[in-house]
């Protein structure tokens, strides 16, 4: 019997993404996971064809299109991918409270 073949998934959505092809469904790790790289939730052991089909029908999409859910069998180039998309931004990170640029300020104390 042949291995299946697998992949490690990347996910920077900040609550991870459930999946779902063909009645089957798999949760991705995302930001809020407690092993992150480059604000990456990683998942091991997808089912390669599985996850290929869900990015196939779901190319389109912007998570797909801005490289915030990708992956490779090779887990050290999921990995390695991870540390290059530190910089992408989802626009669902948390609001820093120093933030001026984007009009937010700590309020004044009486």
């Amino acid at each position: 019997m042949a291995k299946q073949k697998t992949v490690t998934a990347g996910c920077k959505l900040t609550n991870g993404l459930i999946i779902e092809v063909g009645g089957r469904s798999v949760e991705l790790n995302g930001a809020n996971a407690s092993n992150i790289i480059g604000g990456h939730g990683i998942t091991y052991n997808v089912d390669a064809d599985f996850f290929n089909a869900w990015m196939e029908a779901h190319q389109d999409r912007d998570m797909v299109k801005n490289g915030f859910v990708f992956a490779h069998e090779d887990a050290k180039n999921t990995k390695a991918e991870a540390r290059e998309k530190t910089g992408n931004e989802t626009k669902l990170e948390a609001i820093r409270p120093d933030d001026k640029a984007n009009g937010v300020s700590t309020a004044k104390e009486d």
